[in-house]
């Protein structure tokens, strides 16, 4: 006869073996799922077209940070990452406005309209692609002579774009140059590329060769292209920063017949003017899933282009781009400090 002590100890052994046989199942099919898994995933990214097609994506997002060494390990031929590469390195580009043209015609005057608008409105973004979406604003400027480029005088960092806000009383504003950005931690003390301050050079040189300008005239005419800090004050530009690439030019799209994903998909900050004198202030946030993915430059010249934008380039994105008006965000920026980051200079309505 089996004392009670026995028949519980036996009893306890044989649910410690049915739970063990249960977790080892679970623990077999959890693997099986998580291999399972991982072969599909291997053969839509490598022997799919739609696979192929996001490894570009993930590749040309890559090759627009700081961490464009990861862009390899997409896994791309030799061939196919060198195209990304030349794609962003080496924009078309079109100058809007001969210097010829500059000194010839008469600068555009907007006709006035029947009833005054507002200096400033503002326009919500949020759109979903097939793969992503994203939300931003835009920024509608009616007198495109209140459009300032406000610069940075610290020595040992930039300014948030708050600060240039406090300094100045600017209305709207938004980032404007790249600059030397270590891993993600520079300080945006000094822009890259020419910078023009009312007129004066204060920047004469274009730090990356290959970027191209955009400067707002006395006359409040938005000119992109190739030019020279000198060629530009000669044409009459007020202010001027350097970035690339871009978006449109006399009406044209420039991004029309491009592959999207050779810019990959980030925040973005854009500048544009409309035909009737109108500027235009574009941010897109991005990297914040379940609020906005990021764009991609042909979403960003498409939209500018549906707006009535002709002329219009790509300002600094990721973490840089950074909408205000009235003194608050409203946009999100990607950068962990709520305020954004340290830039040398910004766009603003004063």
């Amino acid at each position: 006869m089996q004392t009670l002590s026995r028949t519980h100890t036996r009893k306890k052994k044989q649910r410690r073996t049915r739970r063990g046989r249960v977790l080892r199942r679970i623990l077999l099919t959890s693997m099986m799922t998580f291999v399972t898994c991982l072969l599909l995933g291997f053969t839509f990214l490598f022997f799919t077209e739609k696979g192929e097609e996001l490894r570009e994506w993930g590749a040309g997002t890559l090759l627009t940070t700081q961490h464009d060494y990861w862009a390899p390990y997409m896994f791309l031929s030799d061939e196919k990452l060198e195209e990304l590469k030349q794609q962003i390195r080496n924009p078309v580009v079109i100058n809007s406005v001969s210097e010829t043209e500059q000194k010839t015609e008469e600068p555009e005057v907007a006709e006035e309209p029947e009833v005054k608008r507002e200096l400033i409105e503002i326009e919500e973004i949020d759109e979903k692609r097939s793969n992503y979406y994203f939300k931003g604003k835009i920024m509608y400027i009616s007198d495109p002579k209140r459009v300032q480029l406000l610069v940075t005088n610290r020595k040992e960092r930039g300014d948030l774009l708050d600060e240039f806000v406090n300094k100045s009383g600017a209305l709207g504003i938004v980032n404007a140059s790249g600059f030397y950005d270590p891993d993600g931690y520079g300080k945006g003390a000094v822009a890259n590329g020419l910078v023009i301050k009312d007129g004066k050079i204060l920047q004469g040189y274009n730090a990356k060769g290959s970027e191209t300008a955009l400067g707002i005239t006395f006359d409040g005419k938005l000119i992109t292209g190739n030019y020279t800090a000198q060629q530009l004050v000669d044409m009459g530009v007020k202010d001027a920063m350097s970035f690339r690439p871009q978006l449109i030019v006399g009406g044209k799209n420039l991004f029309a017949d491009k592959p999207a994903k050779s810019w990959g998909i980030q925040p973005r900050t854009a500048i544009g003017q409309k035909a009737d004198g109108t500027i235009v202030f574009l941010v897109i946030d991005g990297r914040q899933p379940g609020h906005s993915i990021g764009a991609s430059m042909n979403d960003v010249a498409d939209i500018l282009e549906e707006r009535g934008v002709v002329t219009a380039m790509a300002m600094d994105g990721g973490s840089s781009s950074m909408m205000l008006y009235n003194n608050e965000a409203i946009t999100k920026t990607s950068c962990p400090y709520y305020r954004g980051r340290y830039l040398p200079n910004a766009w603003a309505v004063l």
